[in-house]
């Protein structure tokens, strides 16, 4: 699986610099942006299982920590196109007496900014959205002594819309995003009690960027 995993990163990314970096040509100086944050992540909604007394997402995992980079084309005055990856980890809770390993995620994603603001604007308002896939890890329970996995690692449909505003200095720039994010139903390894939907987090981004 790690291998697999490995393959889809790098290939994505392949795919994004094959498609942006023979443009850079022709872009004017400023187009192209390298971007890198850390981020905060709670679950705000979504079942984590099937069945009566079944958890949500925010009953079974904490808050995600984690981080990522982005390359971004602003190809005219308004409009950009990116891609990026990520990863996060979700510590486990305890519910029920039954423990939940850590949730780790992997999200690729294409999407574009809707830019409010001219570009030669030191702020940079902006509205955003992003369309891929995230790799889920596999999770196991674990109740007294006796131990199982609770999902099987899997791909799932990623989702978000949202927001964010940059401030610019020269080439460099920091920024704060807030992006509420839908993420497909992991693979249940269970049956139907660990039959859970899909989930809803709200990822809060502070990061870096430079222009070239």
């Amino acid at each position: 699986m790690a291998k697999k995993l490995l393959f889809y990163s790098g290939f994505s990314l392949f795919v994004l610099a094959f498609i942006l970096f023979p443009i850079s040509g022709f872009a004017k100086d400023g187009d192209f942006s390298f971007h890198a944050w850390g981020q905060i992540s709670p679950f705000i909604s979504g079942e984590a299982g099937s069945g009566s007394g079944a958890p949500d997402y925010h009953d079974v995992f904490g808050t995600g920590i984690g981080g990522g980079i982005e390359l971004s084309w602003r190809f005219s005055n308004r409009f950009s196109l990116l891609g990026g990856i990520g990863y996060e980890n979700y510590n486990g809770k305890t519910y029920q007496d039954i423990s939940f390993d850590d949730l780790k995620v992997i999200p690729l994603y294409l999407g574009g900014k809707f830019h409010i603001l001219p570009k030669e604007s030191r702020w940079n308002p902006y509205v955003k959205m992003d369309v891929g896939a995230a790799h889920l890890s596999s999770v196991d329970i674990s109740f007294m002594t006796l131990k199982g996995r609770y999902w099987d690692s899997s791909w799932v449909f990623l989702f978000d819309i949202g927001g964010g505003v940059e401030y610019r200095f020269k080439k460099w720039g920091i920024g704060l995003e807030v992006l509420p994010r839908y993420l497909g139903k992991p693979d249940s390894a269970l049956g139907s009690p660990s039959d859970a939907k899909g989930s809803w987090t709200i990822p809060i981004r502070l990061g870096v960027s430079y222009h070239f």
